[in-house]
């Protein structure tokens, strides 16, 4: 999963259609645009997110900035629109403020104990990512929540480890 960035275009009022042409041209000649939705542009990296909020800054378009998480395919998340959104290319985005991601840390001989910690948490997880060739399943919270899932994996005697905390 990888973290980009939203940058949000505020069309403002009383301009010639010609200066929204204008300002996308100019996008698309400076700034390689990952993906789109609506007036939601996303970059990959933070070079790309300072040329596209220089671009609409100074034609007095720039609206909110938010982190994402690109999630992979194969992920499955519940209610998607309270934590993230769908772009038009398909391609699903988390919230990076809103949530946390973590794995179970490998700790010998303690599969029952993560299974139990698992089925406690299950009902606090907005989804999962499973187990790739090279690393576990990942599993997502809600940012709020990361104190409570420590609560309960150290009741069973397991650690979590976390690949992503959320932007406090």
């Amino acid at each position: 999963m990888k973290t980009m960035y939203g940058v949000e275009m505020q069309v403002p009022s009383g301009k010639l259609p010609g200066f929204y042409a204008q300002v996308i041209h100019k996008i698309g000649d400076h700034v390689n645009v990952f993906d789109r939705n609506e007036l939601l542009f996303i970059v990959e990296n933070e070079e790309e997110c300072e040329k596209l909020t220089a671009i609409l800054q100074k034609a007095d378009m720039l609206g909110e900035l938010f982190p994402l998480l690109n999630l992979p395919p194969d992920a499955s998340v519940t209610h998607l629109e309270d934590v993230g959104f769908v772009s038009a290319s398909e391609r699903r985005y988390l919230y990076a403020d809103r949530v946390a991601l973590f794995c179970f840390a490998e700790q010998a001989d303690n599969d029952q104990d993560r299974w139990a910690a698992l089925q406690e948490l299950t009902e606090h997880l907005l989804g999962s990512i499973p187990a790739s060739n090279n690393s576990q399943p990942c599993y997502i919270l809600d940012q709020s929540l990361t104190e409570l899932a420590e609560g309960i994996a150290a009741r069973y005697g397991v650690s979590l480890h976390w690949l992503y905390r959320g932007e406090n």
